[in-house]
């Protein structure tokens, strides 16, 4: 609780009329131990309307010898012990009240103001890009066998469609696309069968640089068998993905891209084509 000094100053404000009308301006001083000073909307009710911070600057509409009636620099209006206030009215400059500097790290109370929302993040527009999710539908260069694939293992694909942005294409039809194989398990017995899969890492971008992109896919073997037992000889199947096979990559990510490489790349003369020769 506040000293009995601010009930007495309420009756202060109430009986002694103000002593001067002059608009001036005050400094907010806080006691030793306090990191504010409270606001009041009537000192008759001792109603609280919110803290004002150390060295924040208020507008003095009138005053008496036990208080203030002040205007914030927020518009609020209410009345201060005169023992928080510093009368400014010497100061140079236009008499109009000033936000405080930052409050100081303390347990915040409930009459604080709340701090204000954070703003949600603006994400810039990517300009010419490729988009994060775009599509890119490419084909297995090279049929895949658990029998005979590696963890590590490159794997080759080529690009079935043309992807444009704004226009200009970006990935042309036939680039290549590259991979590695992820897990690769050979056939075993007791009819255990084979299995492979495969990321696509990469893609081949009209300018010749690379994009990454990402799709993932595993085959499993399948045993065929006349009846539900298990015969402890017989093998299981192989894990085969066929030459040819068709999925969808999807770019990972934004990626920026200059728009001029890809004209020039569009604009650049074809190679010529060898001619034979006779002899």
């Amino acid at each position: 609780m506040k000293p009995l000094g601010l009930l007495l100053a309420a009756g202060f404000c109430l009986l002694i009329p103000s002593t001067s009308k002059a608009q001036t301006t005050g400094r907010v001083e806080c006691a030793r131990n306090d990191g504010y000073v409270y606001l009041y909307s009537s000192m008759a009710t001792m109603e609280v309307r919110t803290t004002l911070q150390c060295g924040e600057i208020v507008q003095i509409s009138s005053r008496s010898d036990a208080c203030f009636s002040v205007r914030t620099s927020k518009g609020e209006v209410g009345y201060i012990p005169s023992t928080n206030i510093v009368v400014l009215k010497d100061q140079p400059g236009p008499n109009h009240p000033q936000a405080g500097a930052t409050p100081p790290a303390r347990e915040r109370m409930s009459y604080d103001e709340r701090p204000p929302a954070p703003l949600a993040p603006v994400n810039a527009a990517p300009g010419f890009a490729l988009l994060n999710n775009t599509q890119v539908r490419v084909r297995l260069l090279k049929a895949l066998s658990s029998a005979s694939a590696h963890p590590g293992d490159a794997v080759e694909f080529e690009v079935l469609e043309d992807v444009l942005v704004d226009g200009v294409t970006v990935i042309a039809k036939g680039s290549k696309a590259t991979g590695k194989v992820v897990e690769a398990e050979a056939k075993k017995r007791f009819g255990h069968d084979g299995k492979v899969s495969f990321n696509v890492n990469s893609v081949r971008l009209a300018d010749n640089e690379s994009a990454p992109v990402r799709c993932f896919y595993e085959s499993l073997g399948s045993s065929h068998s006349s009846s539900n037992s298990v015969v402890p000889l017989a093998s299981g199947k192989d894990a085969t993905i066929p030459e040819g096979t068709e999925f969808t990559a999807r770019v990972d990510g934004d990626v920026r891209l200059k728009r001029e490489a890809f004209l020039a790349a569009k604009d650049a003369p074809a190679p010529p084509t060898p001619t034979a020769t006779t002899h």
